[in-house]
């Protein structure tokens, strides 16, 4: 039996001419015949057994997949959207708002009010003012030999003004100068903008005036880690209140372990200086590193700065110190490549009534005696350095650049 089997199927196979498109044409064919037949209503035989025993694998139109996987990427985004709008629009109806302005660092005057309106974000340096980039275009024109770098002590105070008239009485030197100094910052901000701003400005001297603003507890996180929450959340976005909020959640996430830190470390602040000095020796220029005069002492601290400024307000005198010696300590280990015009040690040497009407009510920010004051010094330690030779031989006359 199994021989004659054997023969009619040979036989059989002998009378077919073989197409390769057979498999494709028997799929058509029972497809067809499902269609005409075997899927009426009591034929009791499943269309989609016969599909696959004619090799077809499923029966989704050409395309359909795709479609469905748009369709369902499509609704995703949109709620997704949706969700961010809503929420949008919930942040901003709330009044809520977390922009890492100046007020949320910067003590005494000006009122937060007044920094919000007179400043602007930046990506790398945080916050400058309005008028930054004019002040920038007209100091690459100009190219001062002296700029001042520093925070509101510089910004707000007319050190800068005095030791002018006294360049010019003492000296016949027209000095030319710029004034890059901004509210608020911090020496981690001014070294970022010592590397991105300053060298295309070509000075032959440049006064480092940070501290204050270093050893604040400010956000809550150190600057440098601000610097990163900014590299993520910043650019144009930065606007919307859902970005701020995400801000806010990891300035939160980045304060978890340390409730109170300063704005910059003790270390870090000594090696921001160094970078400083570093920069400005290589650009040919001559680094003077100024340390900052303080109006306070200990037990006689200006109240209101715990749990804001201080973990402790008797930190404050110590504290202060602290910093100032960091930049006499980079000073001298530095070497030649810098200056040091030790404003604090001479603050310090004068009795108590003459020192504090050096300063505002603050303590940290000059007074008019206090500008008057700091000019002289300042004045006198670049007769020491023989820095007047640098400043004036590239003066052609008074000029005050304002970075305010």
């Amino acid at each position: 039996m199994a021989v004659l089997v054997a023969v009619s199927i040979a036989s059989v196979e002998s009378e077919i001419e073989y197409r390769e498109d057979a498999p494709a044409l028997a799929a058509a064919a029972i497809a067809s015949d499902v269609m005409m037949s075997d899927v009426a209503p009591g034929s009791g035989r499943d269309p989609e057994i016969i599909r696959r025993q004619a090799g077809i694998e499923g029966g989704d139109p050409p395309g359909g997949r795709v479609r469905v996987v748009a369709v369902n990427v499509g609704l995703l985004l949109g709620s997704v959207s949706l969700f961010l709008l809503v929420g949008e629009l919930t942040l901003r109806f709330s009044g809520f708002s977390y922009v890492l302005y100046p007020e949320e660092i910067e003590f005494g005057e000006p009122n937060p009010v007044a920094i919000e309106m007179g400043f602007r974000e930046d990506p790398e340096l945080f916050w400058t003012p309005k008028r930054y980039e004019e002040t920038l275009e007209r100091l690459r024109a100009e190219t001062p030999p002296l700029l001042l770098l520093g925070d509101s002590c510089t910004y707000f105070g007319h050190y800068d003004e005095a030791l002018a008239r006294l360049a010019r009485e003492r000296l016949d030197v027209g000095l030319e100068w710029g004034n890059l100094s901004v509210p608020g910052w911090s020496s981690y901000q001014g070294l970022q903008q010592l590397r991105r701003d300053v060298p295309p400005l070509e000075p032959a001297v440049l006064t480092v005036y940070f501290g204050w603003n270093d050893h604040w507890i400010g956000f809550g996180i150190e600057d440098k880690n601000v610097a990163r929450v900014k590299r993520v959340f910043g650019s144009r976005l930065g606007r919307l209140r859902v970005v701020q909020l995400g801000t806010k959640a990891m300035v939160a996430w980045g304060a978890r372990k340390t409730a109170y830190p300063e704005r910059v470390s003790l270390a870090d602040f000594r090696s921001n200086l160094r970078d400083m000095v570093g920069l400005i020796h290589d650009e040919g220029a001559v680094p003077v590193l100024l340390t900052a005069p303080a109006g306070h002492r200990s037990g006689d601290e200006l109240p209101g700065l715990e749990n804001r400024w201080l973990r402790d307000r008797a930190d404050l005198v110590p504290l202060h110190q602290a910093y100032a010696q960091a930049v006499r300590d980079v000073a001298q280990a530095e070497g030649e490549r810098t200056r040091l015009c030790d404003l604090a040690a001479r603050a310090e040497d004068f009795p108590w009534d003459r020192r504090k009407a050096l300063f505002t009510g603050d303590g940290i920010h000059l007074s008019d005696v206090g500008d008057q004051t700091v000019a002289r010094w300042l004045f006198e330690c670049f007769e020491r350095d023989g820095l007047w030779a640098l400043l004036g031989t590239r003066s052609q006359g008074e000029h005050f650049q304002e970075g305010r």
